[in-house]
């Protein structure tokens, strides 16, 4: 095992297309799901030397108001700022924590700055976010001319506790910690290196959520085998606001891994001329 690094490695800076961390996440609507995977597929899905934590990981669908930066704060760097997340509880060497195995966002630059700074396994795509008659909300996910994920929710009475013995469920607590893997790119045919890296967010502010019933479907793109994933079993929704801050974090292992895999792309998806 290779000896973790003190610090991040030296990022572009002539043109960054981010400000310096920490970010700011102002305004924000959430949109959670938690599911269940079939046995076995979370393995496929999470990044090494990680190991998931059971079969149930959450979709969460995310608007943001603003993001600034911590070292910025007068001018907001994104507005109106989309995201759907997949998320599932992980450990490594005695610790535990939320992993991001798959991002969508409706901007490169947020795309960027995770994939750069802590190797977060981020793309683009198109939004749709509809509130519906009733208060629910319609929610579309579209890249490359497919439409990836759909969901439907509809809130609950209020008088129904929302997420109830989730972090029990899932496997990790709500403050837990971020556990994300940085490839570093090698020479062809050598090793690849790989650092580990514990992000701990801090949640601002909240309001009361509120609990929901929820539906979803996913299709697979050329680049998107999101149906791997299927078919899934939904537990339970909430729809929270809230407040958070999302820092540097830090480096806690760096590891080899030896026989580095390249997905091939999805067999007979059709992406429409121009998309």
């Amino acid at each position: 095992m290779a000896e973790p690094n003190t610090g991040f490695f030296p990022l572009p800076m002539w043109a960054p297309s981010y400000p310096e961390s920490p970010s700011i996440f102002e305004g924000n609507l959430s949109v959670g799901l938690l599911a269940r995977a079939p046995k076995g597929v979370l393995e496929q899905v999470v990044q090494a030397p990680l190991k998931p934590i059971g079969d149930l990981f959450q979709i969460n669908w995310l608007y943001t108001r603003e993001v600034r930066g911590g070292h910025e704060t007068d001018t907001p760097w994104l507005r109106d700022m989309y995201v759907v997340e997949f998320g599932v509880p992980v450990e490594y060497n005695g610790i535990t924590g939320g992993h991001c195995f798959l991002e969508y966002t409706n901007f490169d630059d947020a795309a960027i700055i995770g994939r750069e700074i802590w190797g977060w396994p981020k793309k683009v795509g198109d939004f749709v976010w509809e509130e519906t008659a009733t208060g629910g909300y319609h929610l579309e996910l579209n890249r490359n001319g497919v439409q990836l994920i759909t969901t439907d929710v509809e809130l609950d009475s209020p008088d129904v506790e929302p997420g109830a013995g989730w972090p029990d469920v899932f496997g990790v607590r709500d403050d837990a910690p971020y556990l994300q893997v940085r490839h570093r790119v090698g020479r062809a045919g050598q090793p690849t290196f790989a650092d580990v890296i514990s992000v701990p967010v801090e949640e601002t502010s909240s309001e009361p959520g509120r609990a929901a019933t929820a539906t979803v479907e996913l299709r697979s793109g050329l680049r998107d085998p999101l149906e791997i994933l299927g078919p899934i079993e939904i537990l339970g929704a909430r729809v929270d606001r809230n407040e958070f801050i999302f820092p540097y974090g830090e480096i806690v292992d760096t590891v080899q891994i030896d026989h580095p895999t390249w997905p091939a792309p999805v067999p007979n998806i059709k992406v429409p001329l121009g998309a």
